[in-house]
C-alpha cells in the first residue's frame, strides 16, 4: 500500500485556472487571466496567486517597445504567461504556508 506521500489526489482545478504549482506547504500558486470591461475578449494579464499566503503578482500582456523614432504597444501573452509561470514556480518552491482550511 503507498504511503499518503506518494499517493497524488486529483482534485477538478477551480474555474478559469490556467497553470497550478504545488508550493512546498501543500498549497497551490494558480494562473488565471485577467479581464476588464475595456479588454474584452482578450485578458490584459496572467495573475499568478497563492492560495496560501496569498501573495501574487500580476504579469500585463501589452509591453511598450522602443523603435529608433517611436514607441508603441504590443500584445504579448506568451511572454506575460512565461514571467507569470518563472514567479510561481519560484514561489511554489519556497512558500511553507498551509492550505487554507476549507470548513
Amino acid at each position: 500500500m503507498p504511503s499518503s506521500a506518494q499517493t497524488t489526489e486529483f482534485v477538478a482545478w477551480p474555474e478559469g485556472v490556467i497553470a497550478r504549482y504545488l508550493t512546498v506547504g501543500g498549497a497551490t500558486v494558480d494562473l488565471t487571466y485577467q479581464m476588464n470591461v475595456l479588454t474584452p475578449p482578450e485578458p490584459y494579464a496572467t495573475l499568478a496567486t497563492c492560495t496560501a499566503c496569498l501573495a501574487s503578482s500580476e504579469h500585463n500582456h501589452h509591453r511598450l517597445v522602443w523603435g529608433m523614432h517611436s514607441q508603441y504597444e504590443k500584445h504579448l501573452p506568451e511572454l506575460a504567461d512565461s514571467d507569470a509561470r518563472d514567479w510561481a514556480q519560484t514561489h511554489a518552491e519556497t512558500c511553507r504556508a498551509l492550505p487554507r482550511p476549507t470548513a
